[in-house]
C-alpha cells in the first residue's frame, strides 16, 4: 500500500479516537503521537496532529494581526490602504492576482499588513491546495487554502516585510495552486469547481513616516494631494478675491494637473481665496491682489519680474502661495509645478520661476506635430521581448507610448515576429491582437512549420479607425491535445514574440463628435488643445467650482504646455474665436449662452429660466427650470472646432453637473451629443447629427453632377472618343481583310 495513504488512515483513525475520548485523554494521545513521530523519526508527521498545530498558530497570529490592523498599530504614524477594484476570482490548478500599491518618496514605509478575505470552493483539497505571497517578486508567506463554504469567509492578517518594499511601485501578488483531485494532470483545469474568490474587502495596509524633505516644493502635490487625503476633499485651488483671467487661467491648469493625481472621485474646492476654506490652500494672485496675511508668509518681498512660490503654515492650515507682478509669470509658475521632472529638482520651501523657462518646449511642441508619432518596435515599448508559458488562453498587456487622445490612423501597421512550441494542437491554436480589451484587430492560426519563426503583418480594419485607446493586447490560445498532462510543467507549451516586432503608430483623427471621445478635441498630442473657457462676467462660486472640475476632467493625462486661455463673456469676440471653447454659466448671468440659444442642442426659453422641450424630450416645467445640459457641437465661429456648453437655468442644475463630473465613474454617462443631468442623479443622452443621409431634396440633379464634376466628365469624354477611334479603325481593318479574303 502506498505510504502516503497509510498515514492518511492512521491520521484518520487517530482523529476518530480523540474525538470519542474525554479532553484528557485527547490531550495526552496528541503528546505521546508527537513523540513516537520524534522518535521514530517518521517523514510525515500524521495530518491531523500538524492541521491542528497549524491551524492554531494562523488563529493566534491573525487575532494580533487584526488587532494591529483595525488600531492601525501603528502608534504616531499615518498610513495608506490599498484595495483591489473589485472581487476578484482564481481559477485553474495555477492562478494568481496583483494588486499596486504605490508609495510616494514622501512616505518611508514603517509596518504594513495585508487583511485577506476569500471563499472558496467546497471541494478543494486542502491538503494539497495552497497560497503563497509576493513582494516585489520574492515570496514571504504561504498558507493551506480553507474552504469554509461558498458564503463563509475565510479572513487572514499577515504582515508584509517593510524590507522587501522600495519608494514608487510595489506589486504584491497572490498566487495560488487549487487541486480537486490528488491525480497528476490537467483535468482540474477543465473543471470549474476549482475557485478561490478575494473579496473587494481584502486591504493592504501601510503604516508610514514623512521623509525629512517632506516640506520641500519638490514633494509637490504633496501635502495638497496625499496618501492620506486621495481625493483632495481638504485640498482647494484659489484665485485672489477679483479672480482675475491670468489667475484664472495659471489655477485652472493646475486643477487640470491634480485630476491625474486624485483617485477615482475629486473633491478639490476651486474659487476665491476669500470663500473656501481648506486645510491645504494653493493660492495663485498677482500681488496687488493678493491680501496682506498671505504676503506675510512670504519671505521675501514679490520680485518686479518672475513668480514666487512658496510653502508656508499658519493656524494649522498648509500653503502653496504662487504670487508675482507679471502676469505671464503666473502660468510659467503653474507650468512649473505642473511638470514633474522640473518641481522634484526644488530641494527647499522656496522657488523662483523667470517669464520663458518653457518657451523653447512649447516652440518644440508646436514646430515638431510628428513628435509622438513614429515606428516602435516591442522592446521600445515593454523593453523586451513578451513570453507566454503555459496551456490555455495567455495574454500580455501593452501600454503605447502615445497621448491619452490617441485615436487608431488607418495609416497603422502592426508586424510580429514570433514563435512557439512543436507540441500544440495546430487545429486550435491562434495569435490574435486586440485594440484596447474589445477590438479584434488580427488573428493568425498557428502551425507546425511556423513554430520556428512566424510573422503576423496587418493594417487596421475600416471599422477600428478612429477608435480610441492607449493600450493593446497580444493573446495566444496555446492548446495541447493531450488533457492527461503534469501542471509542474510551468513553461510549456510555449510562445515568444519578438522584440524586433513593429508598430508603426501615426496619430488619427477620431472624426465623430462625441462626448464619450473626450478629451478629445479639447487634448491634442497629450497637450491642451487651443482651449478657451468663457466664463461669466461675474461668476458665482459653483460657477467657479464646474470650471475647476471640468478642467480636470478635460486635462487629465496632459503635460502643462498646452494652449489655456480664460475669457469673461463680455470680452469675447466672434471674429477672434479660434478657439476649442468650453462655455460655462447660467444665461441669466454668462451672455455668450443667450448669444447662441438657438445653435444649441437644448435651448433656453425666451426667459432663460428654463430649458425648452424639443423633438428629442419634453420636458415638465418644474424639471426643466432645474436640470443642468452638457452639450458638444461644432463650433459656430471656426472651422473644425468645438464648443462644450455646461450649463443650467439655475443654481441646481449647475449642483448637479458639478456632482456628476467630480467622480470618474460617473463621468462614463456622459455619451453622445448631449446630455441631461438632474438633481436626483438620472443621466439622459441625447444625438443631435443624422446620418448622412439623402433626402430626397438633398439629391443631385443630372446637370449639376455635370458642372460639379466637369473635368472628370471632359476626361472621360476624350477617354470615350479616344477609345471609339480605335475600334472603328479595328472594324475598317476587319472589312479590309474580309473584302481582300473574298477577291483571292
Amino acid at each position: 500500500m502506498n505510504k502516503n495513504i497509510l498515514m492518511r488512515l492512521v491520521s484518520l483513525m487517530m482523529a476518530m479516537l480523540m474525538l470519542m475520548a474525554p479532553a484528557a485523554t485527547v490531550a495526552e494521545a496528541v503528546a505521546e503521537e508527537e513523540i513516537i513521530a520524534t522518535e521514530t523519526d517518521i517523514d510525515v508527521m500524521p495530518l491531523g496532529a500538524t492541521d491542528l498545530k497549524v491551524q492554531e498558530a494562523m488563529a493566534n497570529q491573525s487575532l494580533m494581526q487584526e488587532s494591529d490592523f483595525d488600531g492601525a498599530g501603528m502608534e504616531g504614524l499615518d498610513y495608506a490602504d490599498y484595495y483591489f477594484s473589485g472581487v476578484q476570482t482564481m481559477h485553474g490548478i495555477f492562478s494568481s492576482i496583483a494588486l499596486y500599491a504605490e508609495l510616494p518618496d514622501y512616505a518611508v514605509a514603517e509596518k504594513a499588513i495585508l487583511r485577506l478575505s476569500y471563499t472558496a470552493s467546497d471541494l478543494i483539497l486542502s491538503e494539497y491546495s495552497s497560497m503563497t505571497f509576493y513582494m516585489n517578486g520574492t515570496p514571504f508567506y504561504s498558507c493551506r487554502v480553507e474552504a469554509k463554504g461558498a458564503n463563509v469567509p475565510t479572513v487572514l492578517y499577515i504582515a508584509v516585510p517593510v524590507d522587501l518594499m522600495n519608494n514608487g511601485f510595489n506589486l504584491l501578488e497572490i498566487g495560488a495552486y487549487i487541486r480537486l483531485t490528488d491525480d497528476e494532470g490537467c483535468t482540474d483545469d477543465y473543471n470549474g469547481a476549482n475557485w478561490i474568490k478575494i473579496a473587494d474587502t481584502t486591504c493592504l495596509r501601510i503604516g508610514y513616516s514623512l521623509s525629512e524633505d517632506a516640506g520641500e516644493i519638490g514633494m509637490f502635490p504633496y501635502p495638497f494631494i496625499s496618501l492620506m487625503d486621495k481625493t483632495g476633499a481638504e485640498c482647494a485651488v484659489t484665485v485672489s478675491d477679483k479672480a482675475e483671467n491670468v489667475e484664472l487661467e495659471a489655477a485652472l491648469a493646475i486643477m487640470a494637473d491634480l485630476g491625474a493625481s486624485v483617485s477615482l472621485d475629486n473633491d478639490i474646492a476651486f474659487g476665491r481665496i476669500g470663500e473656501i476654506d481648506r486645510k491645504h490652500v494653493i493660492y495663485f494672485g498677482l500681488r496687488d491682489n493678493t491680501p496682506a496675511e498671505l504676503l506675510a508668509l512670504l519671505d521675501s518681498e514679490v520680485p518686479p519680474t518672475g513668480a514666487m512660490i512658496r510653502r508656508a503654515s499658519q493656524d494649522g492650515k498648509e500653503y502653496l502661495l504662487v504670487v508675482a507682478r507679471e502676469a505671464a509669470a503666473l502660468m510659467e509658475a503653474a507650468r512649473f509645478l505642473a511638470d514633474a521632472s522640473r518641481v522634484e529638482q526644488a530641494h527647499s520651501a522656496d522657488a523662483y520661476v523667470s517669464v520663458g523657462e518653457s518657451d523653447s518646449i512649447i516652440a518644440a511642441g508646436q514646430t515638431s506635430a510628428l513628435a509622438l508619432e513614429g515606428q516602435y518596435t516591442l522592446k521600445d515599448i515593454l523593453g523586451h521581448g513578451a513570453s507566454f508559458s503555459g496551456p490555455f488562453h495567455q495574454s500580455v498587456t501593452m501600454y503605447l507610448p502615445v497621448a491619452e487622445d490617441y485615436a487608431l490612423s488607418s495609416e497603422s501597421r502592426f508586424s510580429l515576429n514570433f514563435r512557439y512550441s512543436e507540441n500544440l494542437d495546430f487545429d486550435r491554436s491562434l495569435i490574435t491582437v486586440y485594440w484596447g480589451n474589445s477590438i479584434p484587430l488580427a488573428s493568425k492560426k498557428l502551425s507546425k512549420e511556423g513554430a520556428t519563426g512566424d510573422t503576423l503583418t496587418f493594417a487596421v480594419p475600416a471599422d477600428a479607425v478612429g477608435a480610441a485607446s492607449t493600450y493593446m493586447v497580444i493573446a495566444f490560445d496555446l492548446e495541447v491535445k493531450d488533457l492527461d498532462c503534469t501542471p509542474r510543467q510551468l513553461n510549456m507549451p510555449w510562445a515568444y514574440v519578438a522584440e524586433d516586432s513593429t508598430f508603426y503608430l501615426p496619430a488619427g483623427e477620431n472624426s465623430t463628435l462625441s462626448l464619450a471621445n473626450r478629451p478629445a478635441p479639447f487634448q491634442r498630442g497629450s497637450r491642451l488643445n487651443d482651449v478657451l473657457l468663457v466664463l461669466a462676467d461675474s461668476p458665482t462660486a459653483a460657477e467657479l467650482q464646474l470650471a475647476g472640475y471640468t478642467m480636470s476632467m478635460l486635462g487629465a493625462g496632459s503635460d502643462p504646455y498646452g494652449s489655456l486661455k480664460v475669457q469673461r463673456a463680455a470680452e469675447f469676440m466672434q471674429t477672434d474665436a479660434d478657439y476649442n471653447m468650453v462655455v460655462i454659466g447660467m444665461p441669466r448671468t454668462n451672455t455668450l449662452l443667450r448669444q447662441m440659444n438657438d445653435k444649441l442642442h437644448f435651448q433656453y426659453s425666451d426667459a432663460m429660466d428654463s430649458v425648452k422641450s424639443n423633438d428629442k424630450i419634453i420636458l415638465d416645467e418644474s424639471y426643466a427650470a432645474q436640470v443642468g445640459t452638457v452639450q458638444l457641437l461644432h463650433s459656430p465661429y471656426a472651422q473644425n472646432r468645438a464648443v462644450m456648453v455646461l450649463s443650467a437655468p439655475a443654481e441646481e442644475g449647475i449642483n448637479a453637473l458639478i456632482d456628476r463630473i467630480s467622480e470618474d465613474e460617473k463621468r462614463w454617462s456622459l455619451t453622445k451629443e448631449a446630455v441631461l443631468v438632474d438633481g436626483h442623479g438620472k443621466v439622459s443622452s441625447y444625438q443631435f447629427t443624422k446620418a448622412a443621409a439623402v433626402t430626397e431634396e438633398e439629391k443631385p440633379t443630372f446637370s449639376s453632377i455635370i458642372v460639379e464634376n466637369r473635368e472628370p466628365m471632359l476626361f472621360m469624354l476624350v477617354g470615350l472618343g479616344c477609345m471609339l477611334l480605335v475600334l472603328l479603325g479595328v472594324i475598317i481593318v476587319l472589312v479590309r481583310m474580309r473584302k481582300a479574303q473574298k477577291e483571292e
